[in-house]
C-alpha cells in the first residue's frame, strides 16, 4: 500500500508541476503498478471507469467556469491530459491505498467531500489551475461533487472485486 501511495503522489505532483510533459512518465508508473498488482483485471476496469468519470465530470465543471487551466489544454472543451492521468492514478488507489473506504461508504463520502476539494485547491495554489471563486465557494462546489463521486467509485471498485471473485484482501503491494 505504501508503494501505491508513493506512485499516486509522484504522479499527482509530476502532473501539477510539469503538466503534459509528465504524462509519459506517469503512464510508465501506472504500467509499473499493473506489473506489481495482484488485482490486474479489477484495477484496469476501475482505472478506465475513473478516466471516463474524470474526463466527463471535470470537463463539465470546466465548461461551467468553476476552474480553468494554466497549461496543457489540447482540446478546448476537454480537460488536459495531465488531469486525465491524475484521474487514472486516483483509480489506481481504489483497490490499494484507499481500499479501506470500500467497506465504509459513509466515511468515503465524508473523506471525498474533504480531500477532493483540497486536492483541487492545492493544484490552484501550486499554479496548475485557476479558480474564479474564493476558497470556501470552491471548496463547497468540489465538496458537493467529490463526496458522492468518491463514495460511488469506492463502491464500484468493491463490486468489481466481488464480480471478479478476487477474494479481495488488502495486501502490501503496489
Amino acid at each position: 500500500m505504501l508503494l501505491n501511495f508513493i506512485l499516486f503522489q509522484t504522479i499527482w505532483f509530476g502532473c501539477i508541476y510539469i503538466g503534459n510533459s509528465f504524462v509519459p512518465v506517469g503512464a510508465l508508473l501506472i504500467a509499473f503498478h499493473f506489473y506489481k498488482t495482484h488485482f490486474l483485471k479489477e484495477d484496469v476496469v476501475i482505472i478506465a471507469l475513473c478516466i471516463v468519470t474524470g474526463l466527463v465530470l471535470d470537463s463539465l465543471v470546466m465548461a461551467y467556469g468553476v476552474f480553468s487551466f494554466n497549461h496543457g489544454i489540447v482540446i478546448d472543451f476537454l480537460i488536459p491530459p495531465w488531469l486525465v492521468l491524475i484521474w487514472a492514478a486516483f483509480g489506481m488507489t481504489l483497490n490499494h491505498s484507499l481500499a479501506y473506504f470500500q467497506q465504509k461508504p459513509l466515511l468515503a463520502f465524508v473523506g471525498g467531500s474533504i480531500s477532493g476539494p483540497l486536492s483541487y485547491l492545492a493544484g490552484a495554489r501550486l499554479g496548475a489551475i485557476e479558480t474564479p471563486y474564493d476558497f470556501w465557494w470552491t471548496f463547497l462546489i468540489f465538496s458537493i461533487i467529490w463526496g458522492p463521486v468518491f463514495m460511488l467509485l469506492s463502491q464500484c471498485s468493491k463490486k468489481l472485486n466481488e464480480k471478479f471473485d478476487s477474494n479481495f484482501t488488502v495486501k502490501n503491494e503496489a
